[in-house]
């Protein structure tokens, strides 16, 4: 009765079986698929912030008008690693950016160079910065202090590019107006675009003021003792052949893109930089400054300014920098008895700026028989704190010198 009753049922043939095991493992196969997309896409939702979190100081500079106006897809790794504003593929023709051929000011000062001055002091300025520009113009670089005490032959002015704020740049023009010590030019006001500030700085007074003496380009968070600078720029026995600041020796270029001074191998690819002059502060003479333009206009950009106009162009032009102890890229101590034989003090902040202006202008300052020095005992390396992307092995630092 049993074997009767299990008659009936039939069991599935072989092919049946091989054909549902295989629809079977192909609804597995989609599904393990589907979960593996999902994992990947959650993955990559979590890196993306991550990534960009790690990028932050990078994000936002670099703009140029065109075409390095985008931001390079960046990565990991070093050797590849993209430049913000300056990737791989963007041209590095400064012909591109500095229009040669045109005259690309915004705004201009006029009669600043009529009659042409002695020494023109141009110092690169963001377009926020407006209280920074105010302290200099009420302190080292206060018009008719100079005016008098120089007899019109010390200059100033203040170079900017735009912002992709229009309500700034028309607070610009005002202070213009006002001050008529404006110089804005056409390039986005970045960091990684200092160099393209620095060469319209050749630019502009090699058109505008080719018959001054000489030129200096500095920053608006450094105090400049004029003073201390015209004495030794009119001690020296020639007015040509001159660039003078603080000498940087045997410095590396940095490989980590994280860091803020990072220069990719295909911007720079030597193992060493040329000798060259801290940006801070540095002076040359006219014909330099012509020789320099000039030697910008063929050599392909690099966005440490520094490096690349003191460093590369100079190299490229036969200019020799030469070390002053009088410029210092290291912050001073705010004695007067230094501070009264400094040429340049660096990261100087608003309310500073006015504390040296004041110990500076003490008549009767006595600073004893006892000698007084602001060298700090400093680690040079490219992390430190003052040091910025520098380093500088001086075992003999004559060889520097």
């Amino acid at each position: 009765m049993d074997r009767l009753r299990l008659l009936p049922l039939e069991l599935p043939s072989a092919t049946n079986i091989n054909n549902n095991g295989t629809v079977k493992g192909k609804i597995s196969f989609v599904r393990r698929l589907a979960v593996g997309f999902v994992i990947l896409a959650t993955l990559g939702l979590l890196y993306v912030p991550a990534y960009h979190s790690a990028q932050g100081p990078f994000l936002g500079l670099g703009e140029t008008p065109s075409p390095a106006k985008h931001i390079g897809v960046s990565h990991l790794v070093a050797s590849v690693a993209q430049l913000p504003g300056w990737a791989h593929n963007t041209s590095r023709d400064l012909c591109v950016y500095i229009h040669p051929e045109n005259i690309t000011s915004i705004l201009s000062p006029t009669g600043i160079c009529s009659p042409s001055p002695y020494l023109l002091i141009v110092i690169c300025s963001a377009v926020t910065n407006f209280k920074a520009r105010t302290a200099i113009r009420n302190t080292w670089a206060n018009k008719n202090n100079l005016d008098s005490t120089y007899n019109s032959t010390v200059k100033i002015a203040f170079l900017l590019g735009q912002s992709d704020n229009d309500t700034l740049n028309n607070i610009i023009v005002e202070e213009s107006h006002k001050n008529n010590d404006i110089i804005q030019e056409t390039f986005y006001d970045t960091y990684n675009n200092l160099t393209l500030k620095s060469v319209m700085i050749l630019k502009w007074v090699t058109s505008n003021c080719g018959q001054a003496k000489y030129l200096m380009k500095t920053d608006d968070d450094m105090f400049v003792n004029v003073p201390i600078l015209m004495k030794t720029l009119q001690s020296r026995s020639q007015t040509t052949d001159t660039l003078l600041g603080s000498l940087i020796c045997n410095a590396k270029p940095i490989l980590d893109p994280n860091n803020k001074w990072y220069t990719p191998k295909y911007m720079y690819s030597e193992k060493m930089y040329p000798n060259y002059l801290s940006g801070t502060g540095y002076v040359m003479s006219l014909d330099v400054a012509f020789k320099l333009y000039h030697a910008a206009l063929k050599t392909p950009l690099l966005h440490l300014e520094d490096v690349y106009i003191t460093g590369l162009c100079a190299k490229h032009a036969k200019v020799r920098p030469v070390n002053h102890p009088g410029f210092s890229y290291v912050p001073r101590k705010l004695d007067p008895c230094i501070l009264k034989n400094a040429i340049t003090t660096h990261k100087v902040n608003v309310s500073s700026m006015y504390v040296i202006w004041n110990k500076l202008s003490v008549t009767n300052l006595s600073c004893g028989s006892h000698s007084h020095n602001d060298k700090k005992s400093v680690t040079l390396s490219r992390n430190g704190r003052n040091i910025g992307y520098y380093i500088v092995k001086r075992r003999n630092i004559n060889k520097c010198v």
